[in-house]
C-alpha cells in the first residue's frame, strides 16, 4: 500500500513539475515582439540563429528599401509605387526591431553600407542595381518587379532556418510573420508578371 501512495506522489510531483514548466514557456511565448528583450528577461534566452537572423535580415531589408527607392521618377504604375511605399515603412520597422534587439545582446548591428554583406546569399549585386538605374517605365516596372521577387524570396528562405533554428520567441515570430507576409506577396508579384 504504501508504494502504491509512493508512486502516486512521485506521479503528481512529475505532473507539477511539468505544468510549471508549461506554464513558465508559456509565459515567455507571449512576449511580443515590440517588447524590448533584456525587460522581460530573455537576454540570455536566444540561439545564434536568432543573432544571425537579425545581423543578415537588416542588411537584407536595407537593401529591399535601396529597391524600393528606386521607383520614384522611373514609375508610373500605381501597383510598383503603393508597394515600394509599403516596403519601405515596414521593412524601416523591422530594421528597428531587430537593432533593438541586437543591441540589447551586446551585439554589433551591422553599419549601413557594409560592402561585406553584399557577399551574402541572396543580396542584389551592383550589376543588378545599375539594370535597374538605367531603366523607366513599363521596362523598369517588370524587372523591378522580378528582382524584388527574387530577393524576397530569399528572405524567406532566411527566416525560415530562423524558425527552425532560433529560441528568442520574439525573432522567430517575426520571422513567421515574414515568412507568410512575402509569400504572399511573392504570389501577388507572380500574377502581376504574368
Amino acid at each position: 500500500m504504501s508504494t502504491r501512495r509512493s508512486r502516486k506522489r512521485r506521479s503528481l510531483t512529475a505532473t507539477l513539475l511539468v505544468s510549471a514548466i508549461l506554464t513558465a514557456g508559456c509565459s515567455s511565448a507571449a512576449v511580443t515582439a515590440g517588447t524590448p528583450v533584456q525587460a522581460v528577461g530573455l537576454a540570455g534566452d536566444r540561439a545564434d540563429a536568432d543573432v544571425r537572423f537579425s545581423q543578415e535580415m537588416i542588411p537584407h531589408h536595407r537593401q529591399t528599401i535601396q529597391l524600393a527607392d528606386l521607383v520614384a521618377g522611373r514609375s508610373e504604375n500605381p501597383y510598383v509605387r503603393d508597394l515600394a511605399a509599403k516596403i519601405k515603412k515596414k521593412e524601416s520597422a523591422d530594421i528597428d526591431l531587430m537593432s533593438g534587439w541586437l543591441r540589447s545582446w551586446k551585439v554589433e548591428v551591422p553599419a549601413e553600407g557594409d560592402h561585406a554583406a553584399h557577399n551574402m546569399p541572396g543580396m542584389l549585386s551592383a550589376t543588378q542595381l545599375s539594370s535597374l538605374e538605367g531603366r523607366s517605365g513599363a521596362s523598369f516596372d517588370k524587372l523591378w518587379l522580378s528582382v524584388l521577387g527574387k530577393h524576397l524570396n530569399s528572405g524567406v528562405q532566411m527566416a525560415k532556418v530562423a524558425i527552425a533554428l532560433g529560441r528568442h520567441r520574439p525573432t522567430t515570430q517575426l520571422a513567421e510573420k515574414m515568412v507568410s507576409e512575402q509569400r504572399a506577396q511573392i504570389t501577388e508579384i507572380g500574377k502581376k508578371l504574368a
